[in-house]
């Protein structure tokens, strides 16, 4: 089985009722509306822009879902305790290289 890269573009008109005094404030309004607060919403239509073939070592170099390495990284570092690393942490708040 093949796989198959189809590239689409949708073209939406949404129609927005929008309180402000200026344009400009009526532009940055809508800048953070989201798109379900439109009061009209009309599919002007949906363009195929490309259809290629793809192998599969380019699918699974490009286009499958990698896990993410890093991921739970942040909780076991929260989770280290105290007395782990205590031979720096002694040191830690002396000046070790004064020269009085």
């Amino acid at each position: 089985m093949a796989k198959w890269i189809i590239t689409t573009a949708e073209i939406v008109k949404r129609v927005y009722v929008i309180d402000a005094y200026t344009k400009m404030a009526a532009l940055d309004t809508l800048i953070d509306t989201d798109a379900e607060a439109a009061r009209e919403t009309e599919s002007l239509g949906e363009h195929t822009f490309g259809v290629e073939k793809i192998n599969e070592y380019e699918y699974n170099r490009e286009w499958k879902p990698q896990p993410d390495y890093n991921e739970g990284h942040d909780i076991i570092m929260a989770q280290k305790k105290d007395h782990e690393g205590y031979q720096y942490d002694a040191f830690k708040d002396q000046d070790l290289y004064r020269d009085d």
